[in-house]
């Protein structure tokens, strides 16, 4: 019988892409291998049997110890399942689900403003998942993969079966959620869940599926499928569009990365978790990462564009992938329902915290080689940055243009012209600070180490080169630009640090060109002084398993707080050039230094000051940790968060390993929590705080000794 169902399922339901992301699709579908005639008798009970009524299956319900009456109200009806809940925002959302297994999952999505009757959004919806599966091709003794393009190779593309039997409804405290068994793709299987949250007026939806295979790499679409009058979006000119739903799927470029259904009841917007759901990039540009046709609408994620590498998404064996998307269901049009979305990232950008400016480093933007060309892109880059409200940029020039490896003559009016800039584009509201990625000298003295990659920071601006030919001086003067350091080996560069008081720190550390480092040189007096800061943290590689991103480099933070020395990991971004069509916001995290006051340009020594003391915390800028205390007997700490929390984590290290005190959600909806736990923090040598959100947004202090 299950197989005729599944048979029944495949052939009533049109296929839904026959091509490659709305484009003509070459590769050869995988299909089992049947003989003409096996396909000419299943065809023959096919035909039989569609020419009877299906027999509808009701569908298994377990409630749990779910509260019919609480703050969100769960019925179950003779057909349907519903769930209603009034959310902070003034009105009250109900979602109803189809108990008939050959039905639409969702059958009506209301909303009711105060003292008015329910409106229907939408009825009678699919959730359909396109998952397409690659092969992750890993590099000799690197632990993370990112120098990958699974696109390149043979992939197969799957359209997600849902197969529904039975959904079970648990509730904790404040969140609800719906498992609907079971969903399939290729060689993913698991559980559909919808997540809901009270007084939040946002589902999350979720394929959470895991397969048995090794060296999987996978993309995801996600869409509605259904009857809907009219699709809206802001396209990348800042201007909104309307579109009826028409022919194959098409791929859209919108901003805030939102595509809406709009009714005259009200507007339902779907849009991705604003960063987990990209994976990293050396380039932001927009690749439309969303789509629209006559069978629905929702999102994609681009298989080939954007770079040489295209690493997609990690699938690690018996691990289950969360592969989720958000509805907002609103009153509201779509304009105003947009600007609702928005509020989310606080409009792609960092809000302002009083007694912090926003930090944020390694940009190979390339605005010397272009300053010199005439063809300047630095207006374009500074007016990015301002919208999305960070003051201080720290730049990483030279990284593939220019002249690096030049003695003198080339490279001295490069740097002068970095410098030139800089000044030129800073502000009372923006400070360019330059700087460059290393790939030299710093490494294990092992024959032919590579030293991966670093970034250097001085307090002020400072001519070197990176070659010393023959009985060159370690500095000299040199008209018109003053004092210029030679750096040609690793002391060279160790002592340039020291005299200079500068900053040097790992970048993408364990994966790219620093898959060893900083690892490799964890023993080097260098690393262990005042000059290593540390290492950087950025999220990558992309598992949609992990609770949380970049765990890749937070468990080397506290890697290196165990070797023994105070280490720190500020947040980088290391993309190349930007401009304003691009999708930023989803690559994007930002530094909070506590500083009162941006530097001028010329002297920014407190920027390396704050960060030499760890006075700081990065995020990617939903969650803004306001203040916090480590003790020797708890905890306190205050945030604020525009997505629902997910956890709390307390992380600390002693001589006898690294401990973790989780603390999941939170009592009361809101946008400021705080939470104090306490927590015996005697035998500590360091401590620190991480707080996520349902999104995987997230944001972490750094290291500190216990206060007694």
């Amino acid at each position: 019988m299950d197989m005729v169902a599944r048979s029944l399922f495949l052939v009533r339901r049109p296929r839904l892409f026959d091509g490659w992301h709305g484009q003509p699709y070459s590769d050869a579908r995988v299909v089992p291998f049947a003989t003409t005639t096996h396909i000419f008798r299943v065809a023959s009970v096919l035909v039989a049997l569609l020419a009877v009524p299906l027999r509808a299956e009701k569908v298994a319900v377990d409630l749990g110890d779910s509260k019919l009456d609480g703050a969100i109200q769960i019925r179950q009806q003779e057909s349907t399942l519903q769930l209603t809940w009034p959310t902070q925002q003034g009105w009250t959302t109900s979602l109803s689900f189809n108990l008939d297994s050959n039905a639409p999952l969702i059958a009506n999505i209301e909303v009711a403003e105060k003292d008015k009757p329910p409106r229907s959004l939408a009825k009678n919806l699919h959730v359909q998942y396109l998952i397409t599966t690659g092969s992750r091709k890993k590099q000799p003794g690197n632990l993370f993969t990112f120098f990958d393009n699974p696109a390149s190779r043979p992939k197969q593309r799957n359209e997600a079966i849902l197969q529904l039997k039975n959904i079970k409804v648990r509730t904790e405290r404040l969140h609800t959620t719906l498992t609907f068994s079971s969903i399939s793709a290729g060689p993913f299987s698991g559980d559909l869940l919808i997540h809901f949250y009270a007084a939040c007026p946002l589902l999350r939806i979720e394929a959470a599926m895991k397969n048995e295979k090794d060296e999987l790499a996978y993309i995801y679409d996600a869409l509605l499928l259904g009857q809907f009058e009219t699709i809206a979006f802001k396209d990348l000119a800042d201007k909104m569009q309307s579109q009826k739903p028409a022919g194959d799927l098409t791929p859209l470029a919108v901003r805030f990365r939102t595509i809406m259904a709009q009714t005259p009841a009200g507007t339902l917007a779907l849009f991705p978790p604003p960063h987990s759901w990209f994976f990293p990039r050396d380039r932001t540009d927009n690749l439309k990462f969303a789509q629209l046709g006559q069978k629905g609408f929702g999102l994609r994620q681009d298989p080939s564009g954007g770079g040489a590498f295209v690493p997609w998404i990690d699938a690690p064996a018996a691990k289950t992938q969360r592969m989720d998307f958000f509805l907002l269901p609103t009153p509201d049009n779509a304009e105003k329902t947009l600007a609702r979305v928005a509020e989310y990232t606080h409009n792609d950008s960092f809000k302002p915290l009083p007694g912090h400016l926003t930090f944020t480093s390694h940009w190979h933007s390339r605005l010397t080689v272009a300053e010199l060309a005439g063809k300047s892109v630095t207006p374009e880059f500074v007016r990015v940055m301002k919208q999305m409200n960070v003051n201080l940029v720290h730049l990483a020039e030279f990284h593939g243009d220019g002249n690096p490896d030049d003695p003198g003559p080339k490279r001295l009016p490069q740097m002068k012209a970095m410098f030139d800039l800089c000044q030129k584009y800073s502000d009372e509201k923006l400070l360019l600070i330059p700087g460059e990625e290393g790939n030299k000298y710093l490494a294990n003295p092992a024959p032919r180490e590579h030293p991966g990659h670093w970034m250097y920071l001085f307090p002020k601006p400072l001519y070197l080169t990176w070659v010393r030919p023959g009985q060159t001086p370690f500095v000299e003067e040199i008209a018109p630009y003053g004092k210029v350091y030679h750096v040609g080996s690793r002391d060279d560069m160790v002592k340039l640090l020291e005299d200079e008081k500068g900053l040097a720190w790992t970048t993408h550390p364990r994966i790219k060109a620093s898959y060893r480092t900083p690892d490799a040189f964890k023993d080097q007096d260098w690393y262990q002084s005042a000059i290593w800061l540390g290492a950087a943290w950025k999220a990558m590689p992309a598992d949609m398993s992990d609770d949380r991103l970049g765990k890749r480099c937070l468990d080397l933070l506290d890697d290196m707080n165990q070797w023994g020395q105070r280490k720190y990991l500020p947040a980088e971004v290391d993309v190349f050039e930007i401009d304003r069509t691009h999708e930023l916001f989803g690559h994007m995290n930002v530094n909070y230094l506590k500083m009162d006051q941006l530097p001028k340009y010329g002297d920014w020594s407190q920027v390396l000051d704050v960060l030499r003391t760890g006075n700081f915390f990065s995020t990617t800028g939903e969650i803004l940790i306001k203040s916090w205390k480590i003790s020797r007997s708890g905890v306190t700490i205050d945030f604020e968060s525009t997505f629902p929390p997910d956890f709390l984590e307390l992380i600390w290290g002693d001589d006898k390993g690294i401990h973790r005190q989780r603390l999941d959600r939170w009592d009361a909806p809101g946008e400021v929590f705080r939470s104090a736990f306490p927590v015996d923090l005697r035998t500590a040598n360091w401590a620190r705080l991480e707080v996520w959100d349902i999104a995987r947004n997230g944001a972490f202090t750094q290291p500190i000794t216990p206060a007694n």
